[in-house]
């Protein structure tokens, strides 16, 4: 496998990173086909990369993905790209969450992929530089083709650092994204939390994705292609999670998406299309019925909250949803999508929303997580597509308001050694405010397929 590939990591912690990843999608997507894929999870690192990319982006998970599941998923991610652009959600050196090889550092070894660095350069001048100079010698064999300075300017300061750079530490500025644009940027982006610091007046408000384009003016996108240019050749990775299932090849998966349902865990649509699985897009804003022939629903992903009345208003597809859900359709919820099957959801304004009812619960939505929070899980015997200890991670804080259910879909391990339930279990629909991955539960997959055959020949 020879695709020009590259990773994009931070110095330090911090949403300069942010910046410089969606700079360069905006930049390459108008040259060529790149894939954006984190490395780690970071909910608004997603939704920028989400907006900006021209194709969907992906993430790796450590914590879910080891090395050779990574390593597959990277090659079929990649396959038919001009650019593989990977983003590590921690700083180059950084472990997520403690795993062996979990750095990007790590990954960049695997691939044998150049590195360049974000460097958040505002206010400081050379002695920022010491902080670039630690991190290559601690990472002195891998390539480190050059630094994107965010909010580096051209004060007497921000010139001594240039020069430090160069100088000292021997690596190319390859970009400078100037300190209004980022100080414009770094508010929108964090929604005044308060976490970052700000300068100066502010400025009039455009979108995120216009202000990433407006920043890749201001990178040298032909070198830093140069540099993703300058790898090894991988071999293609040895096949074990995306292989055809000749059983599938027949079935017709409905996955559901437009508002309020925003994507994450894509591997899992990947999955099931790599098995043979034909997939049919689902709009449950717009759509008034499901496609015809349907052999399953696939709702996973996030809530964008503004928008949850487009489903709720949608009264036509949510009678012919439940009426499906009621012959027996197979239908898979994680996460925000199995909020989508409760009977009502207050959101985290206070808001009340009428939903699909599959699930007797209504529920108020307290808060998002920017990063995941994982659990270790028993697949209940009840559970119609999992099965045995799995890792899960949630997204959001919710409170249950009215719940009437007896079967749960898994026993969750709590810190203090005790257990709670959690997820759904109606008929052949298994909803949980958890997230999956098919890539890290392969079977889940499998058993979804058999699931929709057994639905077919009833």
């Amino acid at each position: 496998m020879s695709v020009p590939r590259l990773i994009l990591a931070g110095v330090e912690p911090g949403p300069a990173l942010d910046l410089v990843a969606g700079a360069l999608l905006a930049g390459f997507g108008e040259q060529r086909a790149t894939r954006a894929i984190l490395l780690g999870f970071d909910l608004p690192l997603w939704r920028l990369v989400y907006d900006v990319a021209a194709r969907a982006p992906r993430a790796l998970d450590p914590v879910l993905h080891p090395a050779p599941v990574a390593d597959e998923l990277f090659d079929q991610w990649s396959e038919h790209m001009d650019l593989a652009l990977v983003v590590g959600v921690r700083p180059l050196l950084d472990r997520w969450e403690g795993v062996n090889g979990s750095r990007a550092a790590d990954l960049a070894r695997r691939l044998d992929a150049p590195i360049v660095l974000a460097l958040d350069a505002r206010g400081r001048g050379a002695s920022a530089a010491a902080a670039v100079y630690g991190t290559r010698a601690l990472a002195s064999q891998l390539e480190i083709g050059g630094v994107v300075l965010v909010g580096g300017d051209d004060s007497p300061a921000g010139l001594e650092l240039q020069e430090a750079l160069r100088r000292d530490v021997g690596l190319p500025v390859l970009g400078h994204i100037p300190p209004q644009l980022t100080e414009q940027f770094l508010r929108q982006y964090t929604a005044g939390s308060g976490s970052v610091r700000t300068l100066g007046a502010r400025a009039p408000e455009t979108t995120l994705v216009q202000l990433c384009r407006e920043a890749a003016t201001y990178l040298r996108l032909d070198e830093i292609a140069a540099v993703a240019a300058r790898r090894g050749f991988l071999p293609s990775a040895p096949r074990h999670l995306l292989l055809p299932e000749t059983s599938a090849t027949d079935l017709v998966v409905a996955v559901a998406w437009g508002p309020p349902l925003q994507p994450v865990m894509l591997e899992n649509v990947d999955v099931l299309q790599a098995m043979g699985v034909n997939l049919v897009p689902l709009n449950i804003a717009r759509d008034r019925e499901l496609p015809e022939p349907c052999d399953g629903l696939l709702f996973t992903g996030t809530l964008d909250e503004q928008s949850i009345d487009a489903f709720s208003d949608n009264a036509l597809l949510r009678q012919d949803l439940r009426a499906a859900a009621a012959r027996g359709l197979p239908v898979l919820a994680l996460g925000g999508g199995a909020l989508l099957m409760l009977q009502r959801l207050a959101d985290s304004r206070g808001r009340s929303h009428d939903l699909l009812g599959l699930v007797a619960a209504e529920a108020e939505l307290l808060e998002w997580y920017d990063r995941p929070r994982y659990v270790r899980g028993q697949a209940t015997r009840a559970n119609p597509y999992d099965a045995g200890q799995v890792t899960l991670y949630e997204l959001f804080d919710l409170e249950f308001l009215v719940l009437e259910q007896d079967v749960f879909a898994y026993q969750i391990a709590m810190p203090d050694g005790t257990s709670r339930t959690e997820g759904f279990v109606v008929g052949r629909c298994l909803a949980t405010t958890l997230f999956a991955s098919f890539a890290a539960s392969p079977g889940m997959a499998g058993r979804f397929i058999a699931a929709m055959h057994s639905a077919r020949g009833a």
